[in-house]
């Protein structure tokens, strides 16, 4: 019965509508969270990527 009513229109909207509200809710427990420290640098021009172990 219920996979029926997200079958219809507004079923559909109803499960896109709390899709896109957990999906908000997942975006702003990570956006916190901030970027790693930066460790790699890459020449395209040169041909060369430096990569550096944490702690060096």
């Amino acid at each position: 019965m219920g996979f029926t009513v997200f079958m219809t229109l507004p079923g559909l909207v109803i499960l896109l509508t709390l899709a896109a509200f957990a999906d908000q809710l997942l975006l702003r427990d990570h956006e916190e969270d901030g970027a790693p420290p930066h460790r790699t640098t890459i020449d395209l021009e040169g041909g060369t990527a430096v990569v550096r172990r944490p702690g060096s």
